[in-house]
């Protein structure tokens, strides 16, 4: 393994040898830990507040009907239907109810229960959704997720909920996954089929009588306020000639109704002064909505602030997104503060929803649809927002990126829908992007994006730029990370070339593209030519950067895991007492970077069969990285590997 130093002038790395015990030795790599069943909790998901709406009235008769079909021990059920009509409100009623029995201890037929709001693919969708035991190997966590839910099922006591699968089995390989999961499974999609796996149950349209229950939850609240004679033949009228018994439709009007304190009789007029109209299919298929919804987004008499965060809610996943994270995003955007309450005035109207638990807005996939299609969301209008998303991917000083690591669709949607395929600003979205992809180890996803950045760049800038030779090191590493060493060898040779034309032999980036490319001679036990070129980047960087330098400790390090690798164990401990030094003057006995030179030190004295002074070191840097990495972080995972392979050599077995 290779210890990765970002270099702050260009998004390459500088890759060294990371020396001390490798995570992805095979004493450690053969085994996915999973949690004891101890452990596990009953919800077995992040989301353990999912709550079924306050005004969720009828789909009685479909509720029944589910719990027979899962109760009755049918692995999969998929629950479909056109958007806006409910299929979510009923997933969520009965997750409440097997919840709330669990609380009060009644006998229910689960041992487990979860929620998976899914989102692109499956496999990213169980990541982010379920609990499971992160590897210390951070490319084994996808496996251990579906590892831990085979686990979770194999006594067919599971009951997973899957919402919102907006892709086919042919589209997202990893849905078929789920056909060998023992559990039950209940899907929700506008897909009427996926396999053989899944029996279909259809949601249809509710009745007149139930959209007049939610009209009148919504429009009163919790008073005791009814509806005269003529008010309710008014509300049928809309219900069933205007509004086609949509159920979102229905809740929106009923917001807009105790919004603007109208009528039925108002609201009717609105509306058909408006032409607004629901038309449909036969088949239950929505004509018109877009057309006719417009026409409701006129009604609102949205603000310019509003319409901003309208906009960019329109462009986001179908995900709750924190509060705290929204007014960070989309306040500055749209010019407002918090003080405005913007977000929860669009809710009283009707336009977010808002979980009140989760402390969470999102905006329902049918509202996002018309919105984006009639406001045409402009780059230049969302600049703050951009940059918000962007920033929300810098890994943070402990390492730990699952923070971030939620915020990729949200990132992935802005850069897709708001800048341009040709546009510069999309190449460094992309890279953001795939450096964090590769930093938690999806590399193929972040292959993916390194191409597309580089294509763009080449494109928009040529060949010889700076910035194109940044791509290539970018997409080299990843090509490293997988053990394609030529590939990466070949592409980090033209940045190198690139960088000492453009830049010139002497400057920091020059230098990252000598590390890069020594590193792969490592990698593939050239270590003569890997030596040579870490000693010329470490000259540039003693002249350009200085001897106190960060970097320059770096090159230190790097030479120095050369110099291990070859044996010669006295210059490796000369040079990692070095960059020690360094570390410790410039970065302080706290930093990560500090801790991996006292691990690295311990490794060469643990080489050398000194094992005390490597026990004592390897536990100098243990402590660190709990207290500024935490415990599940993978370093001290690596760290407690070193510190045990120290005891197995003293026989403290």
């Amino acid at each position: 393994m290779w210890a990765e130093i970002e270099n702050k002038n260009k998004d390459c790395v500088f890759n060294g040898s990371y020396a001390g015990r490798d995570l992805y030795d095979n004493k450690v790599y053969n085994n996915i830990t999973v949690y004891l069943e101890s452990e596990r909790n009953f919800v077995v998901t992040e989301k353990t507040n999912i709550k079924p709406v306050s005004y969720f009235v009828g789909r009685e008769e479909e509720l029944q009907d589910l719990r027979q079909i899962i109760e009755k021990g049918y692995k999969a059920v998929l629950v479909s239907g056109m958007g806006g009509i409910g299929k979510t409100h009923i997933c969520r009623k009965l997750f409440e109810e097997y919840y709330v029995k669990h609380k009060k201890g009644e006998d229910e037929p689960f041992d487990h229960i979860g929620y998976i709001e899914y989102n692109n693919d499956m496999d990213s969708s169980l990541m982010e959704c379920l609990q499971y035991k992160e590897q210390n190997n951070p490319e084994l966590n996808k496996e251990a997720a579906w590892k831990e839910l085979n686990d979770l099922a194999s006594g067919g006591k599971l009951l997973l909920f899957v919402d919102n699968v907006d892709k086919s089995m042919s589209e997202d390989v990893s849905l078929q996954r789920l056909e060998t999961i023992p559990g039950a499974i209940i899907l929700t999609s506008r897909y009427t089929s996926f396999s053989d796996q899944f029996e279909l149950y259809p949601v249809g349209f509710l009745d007149i009588e139930q959209c007049k229950q939610i009209y009148t939850k919504i429009r009163f609240g919790s008073s005791e306020k009814t509806l005269s004679t003529e008010e309710i033949q008014e509300l049928e009228y809309v219900i069933l000639k205007l509004a086609g018994r949509h159920t979102i439709t229905v809740e929106f009007l009923a917001h807009l109704a105790k919004t603007k304190s109208w009528s039925v009789k108002k609201l009717r007029k609105e509306l058909e002064e408006k032409g607004f109209r629901l038309a449909f299919h036969k088949n239950g298929n929505i004509v018109n909505i877009q057309e006719s919804y417009e026409k409701l987004y006129n009604l609102s008499n949205l603000t310019k602030a509003e319409q901003n965060i309208m906009e960019a809610f329109s462009i986001f996943p179908y995900i709750p997104l924190e509060a705290e994270i929204c007014n960070q995003w989309l306040l500055s955007d749209a010019g407002a503060s918090e003080d405005d309450d913007i977000l929860m005035g669009l809710y009283e109207k009707g336009w977010l929803q808002f979980d009140m638990v989760q402390e969470s807005y999102v905006l329902h996939p049918v509202f996002a649809q018309f919105i984006f299609d009639r406001c045409k969301p402009k780059e230049e209008n969302h600049c703050g927002l951009i940059e918000g998303c962007q920033k929300s991917l810098e890994i943070p000083e402990s390492g730990f990126a699952l923070g971030c690591q939620k915020f990729i669709p949200f990132v992935t949607n802005a850069s897709e829908k708001l800048i341009g395929d040709s546009n510069i600003q999309q190449a460094v979205c992309m890279s953001k992007i795939a450096y964090l992809l590769r930093y938690i180890a999806e590399y193929k996803k972040a292959e993916e994006l390194y191409e597309k950045a580089l294509r763009i760049r080449e494109r928009v800038l040529g060949e010889e730029h700076p910035d194109t030779a940044t791509s290539y090191n970018n997409l080299a590493g990843v090509y490293a990370r997988e053990g394609e060493y030529k590939k990466a060898e070949e592409l980090y040779e033209k940045a190198l070339r690139i960088s000492e034309r453009v830049l010139g032999e002497e400057h920091p980036s020059t230098a990252a593209s000598y590390n890069n490319l020594a590193g792969v001679y490592a990698r593939e036990g050239e270590y003569k030519k890997a030596e040579e070129l870490y000693e010329k980047a470490l000259r540039i960087s003693e002249r350009v950067l200085g001897e106190e330098h960060p970097d320059t400790a770096t090159s230190y390090n790097n030479l120095a895991g050369v110099y291990a690798r070859e044996g010669e164990y006295k210059k490796a401990e000369e040079l990692y007492e070095k960059a020690l030094r360094i570390r410790e003057r410039v970065l302080g006995e706290e930093h990560p970077d500090t801790a991996a030179s006292y691990n690295n030190l311990a490794f060469v004295y643990d080489s050398e069969g000194e094992y005390k002074k490597a026990e004592e070191l390897y536990e100098k840097a243990l402590r660190i990285r709990e207290r500024v990495l935490g415990e599940e972080h993978p370093s001290t995972a690596a760290s407690y590997n070193n510190l045990a392979f120290v005891y197995d050599s003293e026989g403290e077995y």
